[in-house]
């Protein structure tokens, strides 16, 4: 499936005929401290629930389907508060919490 999502890098304004925001993917790895790696797993982990929703037409097939869940999962991303934290994350934009430390009891 991986094979099949554009790349975040790749995202612009009209390539594919999917209109994405000048920037978007630009400010989706920021979210995530610059780590484009990481960025990457959530997009396409994102797309992916989107691709199995009702915001991808259950007649589309093959790259209509995932304009539609790229389209889909831009627009949620896109719009406050999401603008601001990655549904996949723990915290927003941090990634995962930290590990809370035992307290030593003496």
């Amino acid at each position: 499936m991986p094979d099949l999502i554009p790349r975040l890098q790749d995202l612009v304004f009209t390539k594919g005929h999917i209109a994405v925001r000048e920037g978007f993917a630009a400010s989706f790895v920021k979210l995530h401290g610059d780590d484009w790696r990481q960025a990457q797993d959530h997009w396409e982990r994102i797309v992916a629930h989107v691709l199995d929703s009702t915001a991808v037409d259950k007649n589309a097939s093959g790259s209509e389907a995932i304009r539609q869940a790229v389209l889909g999962a831009v627009a949620v991303l896109d719009q406050p508060p999401l603008r601001n934290r990655c549904p996949i994350c723990v915290s927003p934009g941090l990634g995962p919490r930290p590990r809370r430390r035992e307290r030593s009891r003496a």
